[in-house]
């Protein structure tokens, strides 16, 4: 049974496109190509393809054939016969040269680079570095291309994401290379560079300080991280939470004191904890103390996202569990792991954690009991 391809959809002006991710790389439908960016009829599209040697694939692969059906896309008279015919971006990019469609061209290797950013991104997140390497260094080299001749803020991110690749595959000399290059950028366009941009950049050099055994130099910059995310989002936001996560695992590695590494995670159980008990149980602590119903926000974080989050939490448990056994601040840190579960829709993990808190939780500790009661309402509503 044919399956449905992965593919990405993306805008050229009022011209849309569908990029298959094959087995013979990403490629273009020409039929679509034919009709969206050029206004002809795909066979017609076809001979002339055939007589410009244009580079192309021909398939019959069932799965491409299936998923080109199923989003109704134009192809040749042909196709059934012969296969349906297909172009690398290459090929796309020289069409759109060749017939003159020039205002195109730059949002097209826009849209392609924007592609192949976001791909190094989520295979990053998935851990998968080794794969994410080559594209992120894809992407510095089509952003060095397009942003030329002088280098532009504009690659800042993609360096960014070739120094993470690299360190993820623990190659510490390019990582630092990468890291020079976008500090060099920010340096030279100090009113462009946002506070997220240079949060990112700290934060990324702590890191490779954590991984090189620097403590000082990369607590400093994880300071430098939390100080960048407060002054663009506030002390208290989830996105500054990451900063002291990091500066609780360098002390670890230190083995300056359990005082200074639970004093971190405490920031990072606190601020979870407000978020996650307002957007997924719709409460929040008033100034007496009380919990205080209010309408559910969204989370400032993607799925991806929330995703690293859940093993941060995770980590703190299993440190404080090492330092102070069974207390009522472990359960704290699986009650948020379980709150942050339940907006993933894990049901069975997020209910796993709610048990482990209870368990850690005293009979008499009323509002915190509550809030469980509320998780399980949460979870229950999953099924």
């Amino acid at each position: 049974m044919a399956s449905t391809l992965t593919y990405t959809v993306f805008s050229l002006g009022e011209a849309q496109l569908h990029q298959l991710h094959t087995a013979l790389g990403k490629m273009f439908v020409m039929g679509e190509v034919a009709v969206e960016l050029f206004q002809e009829s795909p066979t017609a599209f076809l001979q002339e393809l055939r007589r410009g040697k244009y580079v192309r694939s021909t398939s019959n692969d069932r799965d491409i054939l299936h998923t080109i059906a199923e989003l109704q896309l134009p192809v040749e008279s042909t196709a059934s016969a012969a296969g349906v015919t297909l172009l690398t971006s290459a090929t796309v990019e020289l069409l759109l040269s060749d017939k003159r469609r020039l205002e195109l061209i730059q949002p097209f290797k826009l849209a392609l680079l924007k592609l192949s950013s976001q791909e190094a991104a989520r295979l990053m997140a998935a851990g998968e570095y080794d794969l994410a390497l080559p594209v992120a260094l894809d992407a510095v080299q089509q952003g060095q291309l397009l942003f030329k001749p002088s280098p532009a803020l504009q690659l800042f991110p993609l360096y960014l994401l070739a120094a993470q690749a690299n360190l993820g595959l623990r190659r510490s000399k390019q990582c630092e290379d990468f890291l020079a290059l976008a500090s060099w950028l920010s340096m030279k366009e100090p009113t462009l560079t946002s506070n997220v941009m240079k949060s990112q950049l700290s934060r990324l050099y702590g890191q490779l300080y954590a991984f090189q055994g620097k403590h000082a130099e990369a607590l400093h910059a994880f300071a430098e991280d939390i100080y960048y995310c407060s002054m663009e989002y506030g002390p208290e936001d989830v996105r500054t939470s990451l900063g002291y996560y990091n500066m609780g695992k360098v002390f670890q590695s230190r083995g300056v004191g359990a005082e200074k590494v639970d004093a971190c995670n405490d920031q990072v159980v606190r601020i979870w904890s407000a978020k996650l008990c307002q957007v997924v149980l719709g409460v929040v602590q008033g100034a007496d103390g009380r919990m205080e119903s209010v309408e559910p926000s969204e989370l400032p974080v993607g799925r991806l996202q929330l995703m690293e989050v859940v093993d941060m939490l995770l980590d703190i448990c299993r440190c404080r569990q090492a330092v102070v056994g069974t207390h009522e601040g472990v359960g704290d840190a699986h009650f948020v792991t379980a709150l942050a579960l339940i907006q993933l829709e894990e049901r069975e993990r997020a209910q796993e954690e709610v048990d482990m808190a209870t368990r850690l939780f005293s009979e008499d500790d009323v509002a915190r009991l509550k809030l469980l009661d509320m998780a399980r309402i949460m979870i229950n509503a999953l099924r």
